[in-house]
């Protein structure tokens, strides 16, 4: 059987709210179902290139291609893991964070963290500020070229309208690029825990594994 695999997003923790959704529709119908803490090394340490290889190395354990969900960040590790050539049968995208690292080395919001190697960010998954240390600025240049990547793989994106965390506009882009992609614009925020967004969410769990 098909395995699915959650990816969290940024100050995230696999339980979070689309995560422990995700992991309810997968267990009442007895699909595989996976969900890595991402906040590798550590949050303070983390980097994305330790995400990245901590979710292949999960999927090179799986018997065969599994069905991505990436969220926010985990939307963008979701596109890199593809680009890399691990075998994946399809993604569903909530919000992805596409150009995760361009935007953070240009942003005027991470101008401080750029300056000092370090800030604190309220972390949900912990309920409190975390620090977050400079091991992420030293990696980022690493992965800012996702404009160039082309991946071949089907997808299903949900992005709000109202989405204050990442522009429309990346995720309307990115199909552009990608004509595998299958966009849906739906009224509310970054968080897409609204009633209709979760049965749209649902929905596209449903034909991923049809």
């Amino acid at each position: 059987m098909t395995d699915l695999v959650y990816l969290h997003g940024f100050t995230s923790v696999p339980g979070g709210n689309k995560g422990s959704f995700t992991r309810r529709w997968a267990e009442e119908r007895g699909v595989p179902f996976h969900a890595p803490d991402l906040n590798l090394p550590s949050f303070e340490a983390l980097t994305l290139t330790a995400q990245v290889e901590a979710v292949e190395d999960l999927l090179h354990g799986l018997s065969g291609p599994p069905v991505l969900i990436g969220s926010s960040l985990g939307g963008f590790i979701a596109t890199a893991v593809a680009h890399r050539g691990m075998p994946i049968r399809s993604m569903i995208l909530l919000a992805p964070a596409i150009h995760f690292a361009r935007r953070r080395m240009t942003s005027p919001f991470w101008a401080s963290y750029r300056e000092l190697g370090e800030m604190e960010v309220f972390h949900y998954g912990a309920g409190r500020p975390l620090r977050l240390g400079p091991g992420l600025l030293r990696d980022l240049p690493s992965w800012m070229d996702d404009d160039a990547w082309r991946i071949p793989v089907p997808t299903v994106i949900l992005h709000g309208r109202g989405d204050e965390a990442v522009p429309l506009a990346e995720s309307e882009a990115y199909q552009d690029r990608n004509p595998g992609t299958v966009l849906h614009v739906l009224e509310d925020d970054h968080g897409l825990l609204s009633v209709a967004s979760l049965e749209y969410l649902r929905s596209a769990l449903e034909d991923a594994f049809s």
